[in-house]
């Protein structure tokens, strides 16, 4: 007679079978072969992720992407093993053609309309949302002129940096602000020191990092204003890689629904959170047309709610 334990086995792997006939049926580009070889040897998926060694200043995202990829593949019904491929710092678009080239299998990118018609998106945000709340590197000579009792119009007439091909700029852009692009983070905070831009919007995970990272006098992290508008960064996989996709997005489910994704979540960036002060800030609120249609706004368990301060 049947343990309990391995009774449990047994179903667990009946429903793992289940689920990728079911998906073969949805999903008719997957060939049979490749099914019958995932039904076949279900404990002998190898994913090849990523791994930037050198990184110091986004280590902490680097790390917080690690863990997320590891609890989703420990939470779907495949036995998954991670391999590494070390790579350099590089363009998120050079990324994207070592995915499409096979020389790794999945990596982390925000989202564009562009991007999701070239690899597939796992459609659930890894960082909440947070990556549209930004909150701004300055100059400290010009502390005073971002107030909280100035308008969105008067915002519009300062000069705010970012990256020339960052989705950012072209949120900015429609919106009317004054963006002033350069080609990199270092070129940007060049122009924060020497007084060129008025702002530096950033993360608000990713910012006081940095502040500490530059470790100038004078480029300080400022008060009074936060802007969001919804972005979103998923795992990418090749659009002909459906079985992983499929083992990817149904882990970080269950994680969502069981908690432990928001338990990690909360682990790496609750912190900043409550350090944004949001209550204090005058939020402006933008809209987003850049983002795909296909992004899963209305789900609110998958994005942070921001506190509903309004626009001055």
């Amino acid at each position: 007679m049947l343990t309990k334990s391995q009774r449990m086995s047994t179903l667990s792997s009946k429903l793992y079978k289940l689920s990728l006939l079911l998906l073969a049926f949805s999903l008719p580009f997957i060939s049979q072969a490749t099914i019958a070889k995932e039904l076949e040897s279900p404990d002998k998926i190898t994913v090849r992720y990523p791994l930037v060694k050198t990184v110091t200043l986004y280590k902490e995202s680097a790390n917080y992407f690690l863990d997320v990829m590891k609890l989703a593949l420990d939470k779907s019904d495949a036995d998954c093993t991670l391999e590494f491929v070390e790579i350099q710092t590089m363009p998120l678009s050079r990324s994207m053609a070592l995915i499409k080239q096979g020389v790794y299998d999945v990596h982390w990118l925000s989202t564009t309309v562009e991007r999701e018609k070239q690899l597939n998106p796992v459609r659930v945000p890894l960082f909440k949302g947070l990556l549209g709340l930004r909150i701004s590197l300055i100059n400290s000579q010009k502390h005073n002129l971002l107030s909280k009792t100035l308008s969105l119009d008067e915002l519009k007439r300062l000069y705010i940096g970012q990256g020339h091909d960052w989705p950012d700029t072209q949120v900015l852009k429609h919106h009317g602000f004054r963006v002033i692009p350069s080609s990199t983070t270092t070129a940007l905070v060049d122009l924060v020191k020497r007084g060129r831009i008025d702002y530096f919007p950033r993360s608000v995970i990713e910012v006081w990092a940095e502040e500490a990272f530059i470790n100038d006098p004078n480029v300080v992290v400022e008060q009074n204003m936060a802007i969001y508008y919804p972005q979103a960064f998923y795992f990418f996989v090749r659009n002909d890689n459906k079985i992983l996709h499929h083992h990817i997005e149904t882990g970080l489910q269950r994680a969502i629904e069981d908690g432990s994704f928001e338990a990690n979540f909360n682990a790496y960036f609750l912190d900043y959170i409550h350090r944004a002060q949001l209550e204090k800030r005058a939020l402006f609120r933008l809209h987003n047309p850049f983002i795909p249609p296909e992004t899963p706004l209305d789900d609110k368990k998958l994005w942070l709610q921001i506190p509903l301060v309004k626009n001055p």
